[in-house]
């Protein structure tokens, strides 16, 4: 294991992987990193959907773009990364989960009151997890809208009373990932 603080430092949102598989051990063990994040109350109130099958994960990207594309047309003459990325889904055969081999969805029950956040720590534990391991991983958020889709959800699996808050997807990174830049924060201290 790599130190904490390195891992934290190095970390990349992965956009190119290899097509090798990740063990179930390792994913189990993912998964068991995620459930020690905090939450409120200590309710745990995660579920996880874990999808292998790359037909299951191309019918949600395809739900994703077409989610996406209208919500990023009005921003496409304000924004180049939008514009880009709206050229990106409407472009046939690309991939929102960037052929990744694993999407692990994190599903937070609705009657918690801090699930939201609580499942983003449960991510962002997967996430650093991975990585001391070696395999990369991305938050998904381009396909939180057709996740916000009830219906479609359950047609996923998803348990009663859920929903998603983390679409994360893990591989093996095809090379490395540059790290962009990061700006000075904004930090005032009240005395």
């Amino acid at each position: 294991m790599k130190d904490i603080v390195e891992i934290i430092k190095t970390r990349r949102s992965v956009r190119e992987y290899k097509e090798d598989q990740i063990p179930d051990e390792d994913i189990k063990f993912l998964i068991d990193c995620a459930r020690f994040a905090p939450s409120g109350f200590n309710m745990q109130p995660w579920s996880f959907l874990v999808i292998k099958n790359k037909d299951v994960m191309r019918k949600i990207s395809e739900q994703g773009k077409k989610s996406m594309i209208p919500l990023l047309e009005p921003v496409k003459n304000t924004s180049k990364k939008a514009a880009d990325f709206l050229v990106y889904l409407k472009t046939k055969g690309t991939d929102m989960f960037y052929n990744a081999p694993l999407l692990i969805i994190i599903l937070a029950n609705k009657s918690a009151m801090t699930a939201d956040w609580d499942c983003a720590m449960a991510a962002q534990n997967m996430m650093l997890a991975a990585h001391s391991k070696g395999i990369g991983s991305c938050w998904i958020g381009g396909v939180q809208p057709a996740l916000m889709d009830e219906k479609f959800l359950k047609e996923l699996g998803a348990p009663e009373g859920y929903k998603a808050i983390a679409p994360l997807i893990f591989g093996y990174p095809k090379g490395k990932t540059e790290a962009p830049g990061r700006a000075e924060p904004e930090v005032k201290w009240l005395k």
